[in-house]
Parts: C-alpha cells; sequence; structure tokens
C-alpha cells in the first residue's frame, strides 16, 4: 500500500490502558496517566512482516483514542496528549515527546475523541529500546468536578521508502 509518507510496512497494536480522572483536579495542573514501560512490539512486528531496522525511515502514531466507560464526556478537558520518551527518564516525557495530541476539547460533550499522530519520528526511540514510557495527559479546561473513568486505545506504524 503507497501513503504520502511512503510505504506502509507494518501496525503494531498496543495494550488498551485504563484511566480515571479525578474530580477536584484543578486548571492549573495537568494529569498524567504513565505507563513506566511498556514493551514496543517492534522486534515481534518486523519479524512477522520479514522487514529489517534499516528499512523503517519513519515510526509513528498511527491511530489513538480515549473513551469514557462511565458514560461521562470529556468537556471539561482542553487537551490532551499522548508522549512517549526513554523509560526512566527522569521528570518524565516533554511536549517534544509528543505522539499524538487533541486540542479545543473544552465544553464538547464527547465520550470518545479520536487523538491526531504527531509529526515527530519514534524511530530511534523505539527501535533502540525494548520498552518505552508513555504518559497520556489531561489539560483541564476548569477544575473537574466529575470523576471520568475511561480507557486509551493506540497503535502505531513504521513506513519505508520515504522520499
Amino acid at each position: 500500500m503507497r501513503d504520502t509518507n511512503g510505504d506502509r510496512l507494518f501496525e503494531v497494536p498496543y495494550p488498551v490502558t485504563e484511566f480515571t480522572i479525578p474530580a477536584g483536579w484543578p486548571t492549573f495542573q495537568t494529569h498524567v496517566t504513565p505507563q513506566n514501560s511498556i514493551p514496543t512490539g517492534l522486534e515481534a512486528a518486523m519479524q512477522v512482516a520479514s522487514i529489517s531496522p534499516d528499512e523503517i525511515d519513519i515510526y509513528g502514531g498511527l491511530r489513538a483514542r480515549v473513551v469514557s466507560l462511565t458514560g461521562e464526556d470529556f468537556s471539561e478537558i482542553n487537551r490532551i496528549e499522548l508522549r512517549a520518551c526513554s523509560v526512566g527518564t527522569i521528570g518524565g516525557c516533554v511536549s517534544s515527546d509528543l505522539m499524538f495530541s487533541q486540542s479545543d476539547l473544552f465544553r464538547r460533550r464527547q465520550q470518545s475523541i479520536d487523538l491526531s499522530p504527531g509529526l515527530v519520528n519514534f524511530k530511534d526511540l523505539f527501535l533502540g529500546n525494548d520498552n518505552v514510557r508513555i504518559e497520556l495527559i489531561f489539560f483541564p479546561g476548569t477544575t473537574t468536578t466529575r470523576v471520568v473513568e475511561g480507557r486509551l486505545e493506540w497503535a502505531g506504524v513504521a513506513f519505508g521508502n520515504v522520499e
């Protein structure tokens, strides 16, 4: 399959992660749900696709979404980010580690939100490590008044023959 980014080599689905956004979270603090160490899954995906590391030009986000499990919406949240960085990164992932995001959510009564992939190439991070740290970050638009339980679903993709 040909894509504007080159040839799609393979996809890597990641395990679903559940999270809770607590009531009373203030606007001046982000709410971070970390996964301190998850397998990258690249070795297995490369074996199945018969792809070598040299054939991969870009690795990044393919799709991601957050879904409410309790029927509550995300209208009190202004922005959501999914960041990836090395396991053990002191202070956690930074904004340049952005894999997915979605903005301008405040007061939108959505129970499911698709996140948009970022432009960062995560090839070196995901190929250079067996495990990575993932952070799901919520930026409140107001002090939260309700508890929202939800889940994150996401997948990565590798491209080759990028021109």
